[in-house]
C-alpha cells in the first residue's frame, strides 16, 4: 500500500469516529449525563414512530443562546440551548425533534450535505478536526463539559430547506407525534413566534426562521391537521414534564450569571421549590460559595436521596473545591446509581486518581472511554492514568488519539511514533498509533 492511499485510509478512519462524535457547527457543543438522558426521553419515542433506531442519531447540545435546532451529516440532531431554555412547555420542544426527524426521514439532508462538500472540500476534515480540538481545551462548567467549533458557512450549507420541504416535515412531524401519543399542538408555539418575527430583518431573525422558511399557508395546513389529531389536548407524560424542567433549571444555573440568577430566585414566588433549589446551588458553586452550594444540594438531597443526578453535582463541587475524597464518596453514590453513564464514571475516575487511587480509576476511565469514545475530557483522564500505571506506551498513544481529534497531526503523529516504539509491535495499541502516525503531512 503506498504512503498516500495508507494515509487516506487513516484518515477516512478518524473522519469517520470524528462525524460520530463531533459533528461541525459553529458554537460550542455541551456534555452532560442529564441532560442527555433527558434529551434521549423526549426523542426516543418520535425516533421509534418514524421508523428510525434511536441508537443511529446522535442528539448533541450547542451551547448558543438562539433559538434553533438543525440535523448535520444526515445522523446527527443539534438542539441549541437557547431553544431548551426560552421554550417553556417540553410539546414544543418534542415538535421540533420530530420535525427534524421529519427532515432526517425526507432525505432532505443529502443535497445539502453534497452541496456542503462542493462548498467546503477539504475545508470540511480541517472543520472537523478543529472542532473537536476546542473540546480539548476543556470546560469545567455543566456537569462533564465538552466545548468544540465550527465554521458557519458549512453549517449554513446543511440548513437552507424549501418550502417543500419545511411542509413535508410539519406533515410527517405531526404523524410521529401523533404514534408517540404527544399533542401535536406545540408545533404551532414556534412558528407562531417565528411568524411574529417576519417584520424584522434578517439580521434580527433567529437563525431558525432563516433556515426553516415560513409562510400563511405552511401554518394554516399545520393548524388543519392538528385540528384532526386524536391526540390533541392529551396531556404530556408527567416524567418528560419533570425532566424538562430539570434540564431547564440545570441550564439557566449554569449558562446566566450566577449573580443574576440569585438575585431571580429573591423576586421568584416558589424560591425554596426543587427546581429553584437547584439552580441556586449551581450559582452558588460558580460562585465558589462551597459550603452554601454544598447545604442547598443537601436540602435537594433530602428530596430525592436515590437521585444519580444530585449526586454527581455534589462530587463536582466537592471534586473542584479540592476535596477530592468527599467527591469519590459521592461520585460512587452516583455510579451506583447510574452505572450506564460513562461521563459519571469518568469524572469517578478523575476524582480517584486526585487520590492516588490509580489502579481503580485506570479500569472506571478504560470503562467510560470504551462506552463513550471520541470525549477528549475521557481522553485525557485515560491518558493520565495510564502514566500513573506506568505504561508509557498506552500514555502516548491515548494523548496521541485526543490530539488528533483537536486536528494537530503533526504532535498526533511524534506522540503516535513515540506510542510505536513502545507498545508490542503488531498489537491492538500498536495499529492504532500506527493509523495515527500515517496522518503526518510529511507522509505524502
Amino acid at each position: 500500500m503506498s504512503a498516500t492511499v495508507r494515509k487516506l485510509s487513516a484518515m477516512l478512519r478518524l473522519v469517520a469516529a470524528l462525524l460520530c462524535a463531533f459533528p461541525a457547527s459553529a458554537g460550542g457543543f455541551v456534555r452532560d449525563a442529564e441532560i442527555e438522558r433527558t434529551l434521549s426521553m423526549m426523542t426516543r419515542p418520535i425516533f421509534e414512530a418514524a421508523g428510525v433506531a434511536p441508537e443511529s442519531v446522535r442528539v448533541l447540545l450547542l451551547d448558543d443562546p438562539a433559538l434553533n435546532a438543525f440535523v448535520a451529516n444526515g445522523r446527527t440532531m443539534v438542539l441549541n440551548t437557547g431553544l431548551l431554555r426560552r421554550m417553556p412547555e417540553a410539546d414544543t420542544i418534542i415538535g421540533v425533534i420530530a420535525h427534524e426527524t421529519g427532515h432526517i426521514t425526507g432525505g432532505h439532508l443529502a443535497r445539502r450535505a453534497i452541496a456542503a462538500r462542493q462548498v467546503a472540500g477539504p475545508a470540511l476534515l480541517a472543520t472537523i478536526l478543529a472542532a473537536a480540538g476546542a473540546a480539548a481545551a476543556g470546560s469545567a462548567d455543566l456537569g462533564a463539559a465538552a466545548v468544540l467549533g465550527g465554521q458557519e458557512a458549512i453549517r449554513r450549507s446543511l440548513l437552507a430547506y424549501s418550502r417543500a420541504e419545511e411542509a413535508s416535515a410539519d406533515q410527517a412531524a405531526v404523524s410521529y407525534m401523533n404514534r408517540a401519543g404527544v399533542d401535536p399542538s406545540g408545533m404551532l408555539e414556534i412558528l407562531r413566534l417565528f411568524k411574529g418575527q417576519e417584520v424584522f430583518s434578517t439580521q434580527r431573525l433567529d437563525p431558525y426562521a432563516l433556515s426553516h422558511p415560513l409562510s400563511s399557508e405552511r401554518i394554516s395546513l399545520l393548524e388543519s391537521r392538528i385540528a384532526q389529531s386524536p391526540m390533541k389536548g392529551a396531556p404530556l407524560d408527567p416524567q418528560i414534564d419533570y425532566w424538562h424542567e430539570r434540564m431547564r433549571a440545570k441550564l439557566d444555573g449554569f449558562l446566566e450569571r450566577p449573580e443574576r440568577v440569585l438575585s431571580r430566585l429573591e423576586l421568584a414566588d416558589e424560591p425554596d421549590s426543587e427546581m429553584n433549589l437547584y439552580r441556586r446551588a449551581i450559582a452558588l458553586h460558580r460562585m465558589a460559595d462551597v459550603d452554601a452550594a454544598l447545604a442547598t444540594l443537601g436540602r435537594l438531597l433530602d428530596r430525592r436521596p436515590d437521585d444519580p443526578f444530585y449526586w454527581e453535582l455534589r462530587g463536582q463541587v466537592l471534586l473542584e473545591s479540592g476535596r477530592a475524597p468527599e467527591a469519590v464518596t459521592a461520585y460512587r453514590r452516583a455510579v451506583a446509581l447510574a452505572p450506564a453513564e460513562p461521563l459519571i464514571a469518568g469524572a469517578l475516575g478523575r476524582s480517584l486518581l486526585a487520590t492516588g487511587a490509580e489502579d481503580e480509576a485506570l479500569v472506571l476511565l478504560k470503562r467510560a472511554v470504551r462506552d463513550d469514545p471520541g470525549e477528549p475530557g475521557l481522553l485525557r483522564d485515560l491518558a493520565r492514568a495510564y502514566a500513573h500505571a506506568g505504561d508509557d506506551g498506552m500514555a502516548a498513544l491515548t494523548t496521541a488519539e485526543r490530539v488528533a481529534l483537536g486536528g494537530d497531526l503533526d504532535s498526533a503523529a511524534r506522540l503516535a511514533r513515540r506510542a510505536m516504539g513502545l507498545l508490542p509491535t503488531g498489537s491492538p495499541g500498536w495499529l492504532r498509533a500506527d493509523d495515527i502516525a500515517a496522518l503526518a503531512p510529511d507522509n505524502d
